[in-house]
């Protein structure tokens, strides 16, 4: 692929979540007016219903400013190389657990660079000594990208988003999905 369709392929990922961002919302916002708006639904019903298609909101922002923090990151990192685990980064944290911010070594335009991750995670996903891609921002290499450390985050994202979209739409239709689990016990 070449730079220019890479670059309109990430620049229109960018555009998809501004526009995702601005309506899911406000669609949400549209599905609450609708649930209090119907009849046949109990006060009780209208506002439990209403709160599962705001309350999600939370969640949606959650997963939406982290897959926004990946795609600033992916956009602006694009030069390709192989770097080195030099430090798994254990790191202690409040309550006992353990964090592990991974240091990275690789070399860009002669010079050797060792960064940090400032994404941390609970369990390590990878091992000193292992080589990993790496994709830097050519005009200053501190800032980067790790693909395997992205899908562990872009997992994050999604979980949260598809909390945020689900769960709105349980309460719109919540009177059907009331109905079809009237017959159990």
């Amino acid at each position: 692929m070449d730079r220019s369709k890479e670059k309109h392929s990430k620049d229109s990922a960018l555009k998809r979540w501004y526009w995702l961002v601005v309506f899911w919302p406000l669609l949400c916002f549209v599905f609450a007016g609708i649930i209090i708006g119907q009849s046949g639904r109990t006060v009780d019903e209208r506002i439990s219903d209403a709160g599962f298609a705001i309350f999600p909101l939370i969640f949606f922002a959650i997963g939406m400013s982290i897959r926004h923090r990946l795609l600033k990151e992916r956009r602006n990192a694009t030069a390709l190389t192989t770097a080195t685990v030099v430090y798994e980064g254990r790191r202690k944290r409040t309550g006992g657990n353990q964090r592990y911010f991974p240091e990275f070594e690789f070399q860009a335009n002669g010079v050797n660079y060792r960064v940090t991750s400032s994404a941390g995670s609970g369990f390590g996903l990878v091992k000193i000594g292992d080589r990993i891609d790496l994709y830097y921002t050519p005009e200053n290499p501190r800032l980067f990208y790790v693909p395997v450390l992205h899908r562990r985050d872009n997992r994050c994202a999604c979980l949260f988003c598809g909390i945020g979209i689900l769960f709105p739409l349980l309460g719109l239709f919540a009177p059907k999905v009331r109905a079809f689990f009237s017959f159990l016990p």
